[in-house]
């Protein structure tokens, strides 16, 4: 592979051309079913630009998945800007989490494609990517227990656990038909993840899950 973003290239604007176009018709038709010709007319490039560009069609849809996961990212960092606290920097970004895939449907038909198409067989730039986010949320877990906000945990585990909650609400909302928006959604999710589903226990009272 040719790495995340594929062959250096020579003009930015066909570069991002490319990728926008990318990403439109992996969305539309699948990574099977995508022309790199139909990418390439879409991009105003020749189908010859985009194997400079990109090496091959697989490398290209890695590409797309990291822009993806890039600008998802720089989304969340901006939504957590200037907020105090751990619990509200998480609950910040995963609303934001929903938000940018409810504003950008066919970031999320590719997203949901990555696991559907190579079942998680991401390229190691990718996993890197991933172990940075994680590190980058388990310190913020790691200040809430620190500052009293959070139980003792394993920061780790935690966040593995929240991105689960997060993916699993996005794919649920992609294939059920339910009044909430995603947005909606994914802040009534980290506020169960981060609040707990028990009712405070009772004096006297002993619960089953204690």
């Amino acid at each position: 592979m040719t790495g995340r973003n594929g062959s250096p290239a020579e003009d930015p604007h066909k570069h991002r051309a490319i990728l926008d176009q990318a990403i439109r018709t992996f969305a539309e038709v699948g990574f099977r079913g995508a022309d790199v010709q139909v990418i390439a007319d879409r991009a105003g490039v020749g189908k010859g630009t985009v194997y400079r560009y990109f090496g091959n069609k697989e490398d290209l849809f890695w590409a797309t998945t990291f822009e993806v996961l890039e600008q998802l990212d720089r989304h969340m960092l901006q939504a957590m800007e200037g907020i105090e606290g751990a619990a509200e920097k998480i609950r910040a970004a995963c609303v934001a989490h929903g938000a940018f895939f409810e504003a950008n449907p066919q970031h999320l038909e590719v997203f949901v494609q990555d696991r559907a198409e190579f079942r998680g067989a991401a390229p190691q730039s990718h996993l890197e990517y991933h172990e940075k986010m994680i590190a980058r949320f388990a310190k913020i877990f790691e200040q809430g227990v620190a500052d009293g906000e959070f139980r003792p945990m394993d920061t780790r585990k935690a966040v593995v656990s929240l991105g689960g909650v997060l993916h699993g609400t996005t794919f649920f909302h992609c294939y059920s038909k339910i009044d909430q928006t995603l947005t909606e959604m994914s802040e009534y999710a980290v506020d169960i993840f981060l609040r707990g589903i028990r009712a405070p226990v009772r004096q006297g009272v002993q619960g089953n899950l204690q």
